[in-house]
């Protein structure tokens, strides 16, 4: 399957390349958060799975690099990305050629969603190497091409990313905002009815929700309207598929938020997070940013998520 890498958060293409990482040189990958990280996005220390082969694997410490483009069609080629002083990959030579200086990288490899041929791939490799020191075998360049093979022979890298759940559920979310308008109140469907919240304030403080956040959702759901819509939406006849579709892609929310619960300091974080990746990859949603929101916040006020 081929994904719009330019349509991706640069944090999900970052994901991409370190589940693909995780294959090719082993589950000790560690991933970095972005920002000033000395030119390094993932590091892994130790001998390689099996790259750049079973037989012949690198060893010691391996820095990774995802220079991920909005732009389409990119390539190596281009001079903002190679050949000149301020272009990125001459920028990262001379962070490289530091960490190399100071015994902090044995191997160097570089993701980009970009195309790269075989002799711009030759000529960048002879740049890294010339300036920094570091041996030409212990260099390697990932185009689009590259990335798209190893996609094939590794399905877990794409779980990692999560971009399956991601285009699930924005799926989801577009025919609701295309569709919103058509669908019955909760009274004229049979058994569907407003769940009790007695205990939402509870739910806040445990989830360290705040309460100006909450008097948002709860604005959104009744005064405005959207828990009728969006919970008559997902119960009509008509959407059978799509609720399923909903209950599995909450699932998988489910079992990341526990995952990574530890890394946000409030629930409202999550959910921010969730909005930017959701919009940043999909211009359907980009176009419905105020349902993409109200969408995650019935997850939240439904109890599906938190």
């Amino acid at each position: 399957m081929k994904y719009q890498y330019h349509d991706l958060h640069s944090s999900q293409f970052e994901d991409l390349v370190i589940g693909i990482c995780e294959e090719i040189f082993g589950i000790g990958v560690q991933g970095f958060t972005s920002g000033t990280d000395g030119g390094r996005d993932a590091r892994f220390d130790g001998v390689a799975e099996i790259f750049p082969s079973k037989r012949e694997p690198w060893r010691g410490i391996t820095i990774i690099q995802a220079k991920h483009t909005s732009g389409i069609n990119r390539s190596f080629s281009e001079p903002d990305f190679f050949g000149n002083n301020n272009a990125q990959i001459n920028k990262e030579i001379l962070k490289v050629k530091k960490l190399y200086n100071f015994k902090e990288l044995d191997n160097y490899i570089l993701f980009a969603n970009r195309k790269l041929s075989a002799n711009k791939n030759e000529e960048i490799v002879n740049e890294i190497s010339k300036e920094t020191g570091l041996a030409k075998s212990s260099i390697h360049l990932m185009g689009i091409d590259d990335i798209e093979r190893y996609l094939k022979r590794f399905s877990r890298a794409v779980e990692s990313a999560n971009l399956n759940v991601l285009d699930e559920l924005a799926e989801i979310i577009e025919i609701f905002a295309k569709n919103r308008e058509t669908y019955p109140s909760l009274d004229e469907l049979d058994g569907v009815k407003e769940i009790k919240r007695k205990k939402f304030l509870e739910k806040n403080k445990t989830n360290k929700l705040s309460d100006e956040y909450a008097k948002i959702i709860k604005k959104q759901m009744f005064r405005d309207g959207h828990y009728d819509e969006i919970t008559s939406f997902l119960n009509h006849p008509d959407n059978q598929n799509l609720k399923r579709l909903y209950e599995e892609t909450v699932d998988e929310f489910k079992t990341k938020i526990v995952i990574h619960r530890d890394s946000y300091e409030s629930f409202e974080k999550i959910l921010d997070y969730m909005y930017d990746r959701l919009i940043s990859r999909d211009p359907d949603l980009r176009k419905n940013k105020r349902i993409t929101r109200v969408f995650l916040h019935y997850m939240y006020y439904y109890c599906d998520i938190g």
